[in-house]
């Protein structure tokens, strides 16, 4: 058996920040515009803490707290994107969400070293969807 030392995975859960003013649009967007399942989570914080799930088993949590980044003003751009990490969703229906993301209006934006189009959730996150069998960096 081959020794493992340091760190060996990442983790299939992300949690995250968001002012608390973005709350019901950042709900919004994941759970009608992208379809995910959404639930809250009660852990005596002033604010539930949201739980974006997934099939395989992975998810993401926003903690809403004023006390999160304040997302750039104006249009968003590869300039002025939120720099924070940035989440990879994959999806195997990615012409469709990128239409239905188009359609809400969410803020689209290139970055100079991807093909790939990105998006700022309310509150400033910055996001891209990919093909579930994307093969790439």
């Amino acid at each position: 058996m081959t020794e493992r030392t340091g760190i060996v995975a990442l983790g299939a859960r992300v949690h995250l920040f968001v002012q608390s003013a973005y709350r019901d649009e950042f709900v919004g967007l994941f759970r009608d515009v992208l379809g995910c399942r959404v639930r809250e989570l009660d852990f005596g914080l002033e604010q539930p803490i949201l739980l974006v799930a997934f099939d395989d088993g992975s998810a993401f949590s926003v903690e809403f707290t004023d006390l999160a980044p304040s997302p750039p003003e104006g249009q968003i751009d590869d300039s002025r994107a939120f720099h924070g990490a940035w989440i990879e969703f994959r999806t195997a229906e990615l012409e469709r969400l990128l239409a239905a993301l188009r359609e809400a209006g969410v803020p689209e934006f290139r970055h100079p070293g991807s093909p790939h189009a990105y998006f700022s959730a309310p509150g400033g996150q910055v996001f891209r969807l990919l093909d579930v069998d994307y093969v790439g960096p």
